[in-house]
C-alpha cells in the first residue's frame, strides 16, 4: 500500500494563505473594529465586545481556489439594557452604519452577517472580505445571534471553539482533516454543474463526530473519516441514523435546511471520494496513488515525481522474429 502521508501534508501547505493575504485580513479586520468602536463611542454607546470565530479562530483557514479569501468575526452588542427590545434589523443597521464607506464596494446582502468586501489591491493582493456576525450579549452572559430571516437565535460560538480546540489537542489529525475536507469541497464544488457542497462549519462538525484516526497516515484517516460520515448520511437518509447536531446551543440538525436533491448529491460525492480514496490506499505504486489523489483534490495536491531515464536517447525494443509458422494455413 502506497503511503501518501507526506504528500497530504505538502497539499495542506499549498492550502495556506500567503503571508501577505494573512496580514491583509488582519489589517482589514482591525480597521473595521476601530471604525465600529469609534462610531459607538461618538454616539455615547458602550463599545461592543469583539471575538474571533470561524476557521480563523479554529486555525483551519484555507486559501480558496478563487483566491477570494475571508475572515469571520463576532460583534457582541452590550449597550442595550436587558429589558429593552432590539430588533434584528436595528442590530444589523448599527453595524452597517458604522462600516459603510470603508471600501469602494457595496456591502454584501447576507442573512447571517454584515459582509465588507475588498477589491483587488494595488499591491495585487486578491479580493477578500470580512464577515461581521452580529450578536446581543446580556448582563448574565447569555448571547443571541442575529439572523435576518430567523430572528434572534441562541448561540455559543465560544463553546464551540473551545470544544474543537480540546478535541484537536487530543486528536492531532482533526485539524488537518478539516482542512483537507474543505480543500476537497473547494475543488469539486467549483466544477460546472456540481452540487453545492456543505460549509466549512459542516465539515468541522462531521469530522469531530466521525473522526477515524490512523497513526502517521493522514490519507487513511481521510478515507476512514469520509466513510464514517457517508455511513451516517446514508443512515439518516434511511431514517435509521441520528442527525449531525451542532454540539452547542442551539443544538440543531446542521443539515435540516438541505433539500433531498442536495443531500443525495452530497452523498454521491462522498461515495466517489470513499471509492477512489480506497483505490488510492490499495495502490502499491506511490506515483499511481498520488495521481488518484490529484484527481480527487486537484492540482494543489503534489504531482508524482517524474521518472528520468539514465539514457533517454537509447530506446530498446525486442527484435522482430522472422520465420514461418508451423500451423497449417
Amino acid at each position: 500500500m502506497a503511503n501518501c502521508n507526506a504528500a497530504f501534508f505538502e497539499y495542506i501547505r499549498e492550502l495556506n494563505l500567503t503571508d501577505t493575504q494573512f496580514e491583509k485580513l488582519q489589517t482589514s479586520r482591525d480597521a473595521l473594529l476601530r471604525k465600529i468602536s469609534d462610531k459607538f463611542k461618538s454616539e455615547a454607546r458602550t463599545i461592543p465586545v469583539f471575538a474571533s470565530q470561524g476557521s480563523y479562530a479554529l486555525d483551519t483557514i484555507n486559501r480558496p481556489i478563487s483566491d477570494n479569501f475571508d475572515l469571520d468575526h463576532g460583534v457582541y452588542l452590550v449597550h442595550v439594557p436587558d429589558g429593552t427590545a432590539l430588533s434584528v434589523t436595528d442590530a444589523f443597521n448599527l453595524i452597517i452604519k458604522a462600516v459603510e464607506g470603508q471600501t469602494a464596494l457595496p456591502l454584501g446582502d447576507m442573512p447571517t452577517c454584515v459582509r465588507v468586501r475588498y477589491k483587488r489591491a494595488a499591491d495585487d493582493t486578491p479580493a477578500h472580505h470580512v464577515d461581521l456576525a452580529v450578536y446581543r450579549q446580556y448582563s448574565n452572559g447569555k448571547r443571541e445571534f442575529a439572523h435576518k430571516v430567523k430572528g434572534w437565535l441562541p448561540t455559543d460560538q465560544k463553546g464551540f471553539i473551545d470544544l474543537f480546540k480540546r478535541q484537536a489537542s487530543i486528536a492531532d489529525q482533526l485539524r488537518p482533516l478539516v482542512r483537507v475536507f474543505k480543500g476537497w469541497s473547494d475543488y469539486n464544488g467549483s466544477k460546472p454543474g456540481s452540487v453545492k457542497f456543505p460549509s466549512g462549519f459542516h465539515f468541522t462538525v462531521c469530522a469531530m463526530e466521525c473522526l477515524s484516526s490512523s497513526a502517521q497516515r493522514l490519507d487513511q484517516a481521510f478515507v476512514g473519516t469520509a466513510d464514517r460520515i457517508l455511513g451516517r448520511m446514508r443512515a439518516q437518509g434511511a431514517g435509521t441514523g441520528s442527525p449531525f447536531l451542532r454540539p452547542v446551543a442551539p443544538y440543531e440538525d446542521i443539515f435540516l435546511d438541505y433539500d433531498w436533491a442536495r443531500r443525495q448529491g452530497i452523498v454521491a460525492q462522498f461515495e466517489h471520494l470513499v471509492r477512489e480514496g480506497g483505490r488510492a490506499l490499495a495502490e502499491a505504486d506511490l506515483a499511481r496513488a498520488q495521481r488518484i489523489w490529484r484527481e480527487l483534490l486537484g492540482e494543489r495536491f503534489p504531482a508524482p515525481p517524474e521518472v528520468k531515464l539514465e539514457n533517454p536517447d537509447r530506446v530498446w525494443a525486442a527484435p522482430a522474429i522472422l520465420g514461418r509458422s508451423d500451423k497449417a494455413g
